[in-house]
């Protein structure tokens, strides 16, 4: 199984965003990312909103983009 998860870690515990169901014991492959990993992608969106683009986005998303392009 090769499989990759989104979680946090709090300095003691790692939490998974999603369930994984496995029979026995695995190895993993834990990589720390920046602080903000969704900013550059967030800019992206937001650019090509402003320009007019189409662009694929949950309409929750959008108030987030919103909020940030006014920081």
């Amino acid at each position: 199984m090769l499989r990759s998860v989104k979680g946090i870690y709090d300095g003691q515990r790692l939490e998974l965003d999603e369930k994984i169901k496995v029979k026995k014991r695995l190895n993993v492959l834990v990589t720390f990312l920046d602080e903000d990993t969704s900013m550059p992608h967030n800019k992206v969106i937001l650019r090509r909103l402003l320009e007019r683009q189409p662009v694929k986005i949950a309409p929750l998303k959008v108030k987030e983009l919103i909020e940030e392009g006014r920081r």
